[in-house]
């Protein structure tokens, strides 16, 4: 477990996950804050109750897609590992890629709020303007099978190709 602390390759755990966050946080507090103080400005109709199912079930989605993300990425990273299959090979970025396209979609269909689908197109967009970064260094880092890896596997969007 100690060797995700240490850098691989010249990279950390995190990577640009600290600035993707940061730059996305302040758009999901104050999603939480509008949701909790003023329900009236962030509720969607009641007519829209029917998308409720759709949000339950992006949700399971999400989680596996997220769950299963961080495990590879806790284990692949302490081997010094490219990680390619499973739910990286599903998208390049799972671990945002769930959070912004099926977590926090499936929160404001299953609460009828439309507020956190901001910091969804937050997230997206922190991760479009950082993640950029991390892709250099990754290319740096393992070569033509990162290059392979970019023309197969999009950024965010699952199961699209590049």
């Amino acid at each position: 477990m100690v060797n995700i602390l240490k850098n691989q390759k010249g990279m950390n755990i995190v990577g640009q996950g600290g600035k993707i966050i940061l730059f996305m946080l302040p758009s999901l507090i104050a999603a939480i804050l509008v949701h909790l103080t003023y329900p009236q400005i962030a509720t969607l109709p009641r007519s829209l109750s029917f998308i409720k199912p759709l949000g339950y079930g992006l949700l399971p989605l999400g989680i596996i897609l997220w769950g299963t993300a961080i495990i590879q990425l806790v284990t692949g990273f302490s081997e010094g590992k490219l990680i390619t299959t499973g739910a990286y090979g599903v998208v390049r970025n799972p671990i945002y890629s769930s959070a912004a396209l099926f977590i926090l979609p499936a929160v404001a269909l299953i609460t009828l709020t439309w507020v956190y689908f901001v910091p969804s197109v937050f997230l997206y967009s922190g991760v479009m303007i950082f993640i950029g970064t991390e892709e250099r260094q990754l290319t740096k880092a393992f070569g033509n099978q990162y290059e392979d890896y970019l023309a197969r596997v999009d950024r965010l969007v699952p199961f699209k190709k590049p």
